[in-house]
């Protein structure tokens, strides 16, 4: 019973991550079409997004942006969210096996 929990938990996790990942991706071809950003949807994904995304566009990032001119905190934050998704879920998921099964 405990195993099944914690099996479909953590696919539901790496579903939501697996969306937000695909919303991502949107919102970043959205920004290449200023019509298409400046959309109701486009708004409604900007604030699905822009909160997550805003987390690394302070500190050292921000800097080589600017001297850039490039908007890295899309693929940092997309690489972060893989990672997550691949590993520490599966981290997780092992240890609550071993703890509950």
């Amino acid at each position: 019973m405990a195993a099944n929990i914690i099996y479909y938990g953590i696919n539901i996790l790496d579903y939501i991550i697996w969306i937000y990942s695909i919303i991502m991706v949107i919102d970043a071809i959205l920004s290449w079409i200023p019509f298409l950003r400046d959309s109701s949807l486009g708004r409604i994904i900007n604030l699905i997004i822009d909160p997550y995304l805003n987390l690394f566009r302070k500190g050292p990032i921000l800097r080589l942006s600017n001297a850039t001119g490039l908007d890295i905190s899309f693929l940092i934050g997309l690489l972060l969210l893989y990672f997550v998704q691949n590993y520490v879920l599966r981290w997780i998921a092992n240890i609550l096996f071993r703890l509950f099964v």
